[in-house]
Parts: C-alpha cells; structure tokens; sequence
C-alpha cells in the first residue's frame, strides 16, 4: 500500500487486481497477504469526495504509491493487484480476508468513492482488456515502460473509479476526465503523463472491450481489482516476484 508522511494518514495507492486464478463469485471469499510490490512508482494525487466533476476548488496532493501490489494466498496461489481506493490501505506483511464480488460492487464499505456501477465498471473492464496482459498480469508493453505506464495506470482507474462523474455512458464519462479539475486530482508529469494521456485516448475507441474483473473488498481496507482468471503458467512465474520486489526497495 501507498503511504502519505503527513500525519501518519495511510493512502491507498494500488488499484486494480492481476489475479493468479479464480472466478468471480459474488459470495466467495479469499485470504491473502501481502507480499510485496511490481511496476509502478509514487505520485501526487488528492481525492474530495464532495467536489463534482467539473470543479475547480482546491485539492490537497499526498505523494502516494501509484503501483502493482502482490498477494499471496493462504494456499501459495500468488496475484498482482492495483487498488481501488485512495484513502484505505493495506500493509506489508499483513493478511486480509477479502469477499470476491462483481467489479460493479467495488470499491466497497463506507469509504468513499463507494461502489462503481455499471457505467464505470464499463470504462474499467476497457481499461484492463487494452493494457493488461492476461499471461503476466503487467502492462503490455516493453519492460522499460512498466513502471511508468504502471503508474498511469494506476492514476487513470483511480480516476474512474473515485471521480463523481454525471454522464450516463462510459464513453460520456471519458469527456469528464480530468487531473486538473473534479473530486480526483493528480500532478503527473514526463512518461507518467504522456502514457496516462495515451491510456486514456485509447479508451472506447471501437467500442468499450469487456474482460472478466473480480472485485476484492473490504470493510477495513483496500479494496482491489483483478483479472478473473489467469493461466496457471502465470501463477508459477510470480513465484520469485517477492525477492524482486525486495531488490527494487533496496536500489
């Protein structure tokens, strides 16, 4: 998870879920822990809830942790996730119990941005279809943009899936998306931003792509997105992914 050093306020930075295997079933559950962290990188990002999309008034940006978190299941099965909401987080090294939903139903609990719906789980599912890989669970691309892309990413769902959008298609929220204005901002600059303004150019171009998300919530932390099912070779390959991560820190 993504922290903040202001206050010792906990930022949830990783959103969406690379899942190792599984299929969404809205009453099942899993028990993870968290393992470490893949591509990605810090940013500046705010979230006010009571803004509408088009404000103007002032955010507070908290350099958070825009980047891919992996879990371990209680059973070895290993997956690479992104989050879902700003201000919960999650811990290294601590286990979680989360309930598998629909993307819809995610985030959940009561804090905000609550749970999607329809329209944004629309623009998501495009999102996952165009930019993550299914075998790997990275972004697709070359390796020396992962961290980078990983980061746009990261900032283009936390758009989505945290912004009070007032249109009634995913292709009219993507005329509301904005860093500069509404209730989700981000001060993006270099590669990050030319890929989160390629990201999100890409969206719904031929139509809005589907791909199977699980949600993983809960009450008390971060609530994450996935890939619903992913190729067991994808699984065996993150077996060493914690000792990378742990040599990424200590560079």
């Amino acid at each position: 998870m993504g922290h903040h050093n202001v206050k010792g306020t906990a930022v949830a930075v990783s959103a969406v879920v690379f899942a190792g295997a599984a299929s969404a079933v809205a009453s099942a559950s899993l028990t993870a822990t968290l393992t470490g962290y893949a591509a990605g990188g810090y940013e500046q990002v705010g979230f006010n809830s009571n803004l509408s999309w088009d404000s103007g008034t002032a955010v507070t940006l908290w350099s958070v942790r825009a980047q891919q978190h992996a879990f371990t299941e209680a059973g070895g099965n290993q997956f690479l996730s992104w989050c879902a909401e700003v201000y919960q987080g999650v811990a290294q090294g601590s286990t979680y119990t989360f309930d598998v939903v629909a993307p819809e139903q995610a985030p959940g609990g009561d804090v905000a941005p609550g749970p999607m719906g329809a329209i944004k789980a629309t623009a998501a599912r495009d999102l996952f279809a165009r930019w993550i890989n299914p075998v790997n669970g990275y972004v697709n691309g070359a390796m020396a943009d992962r961290d980078a892309k990983s980061a746009a990413f990261q900032i283009v769902l936390w758009e989505i899936t945290h912004e009070n959008f007032t249109a009634n298609s995913a292709q009219g929220i993507l005329s509301q998306m904005s860093l500069t204005n509404g209730a989700f901002r981000a001060d993006i600059s270099g590669e990050t931003a030319s890929w989160y303004a390629a990201i999100v150019q890409s969206l719904g171009v031929d139509g809005f792509q589907m791909v199977a998300l699980d949600g993983l919530t809960d009450e008390f932390a971060q609530d994450q997105l996935r890939l619903s099912a992913i190729p067991a070779p994808a699984a065996i390959a993150l077996a060493g992914f914690a000792g990378l991560a742990a040599r990424r820190r200590r560079r």
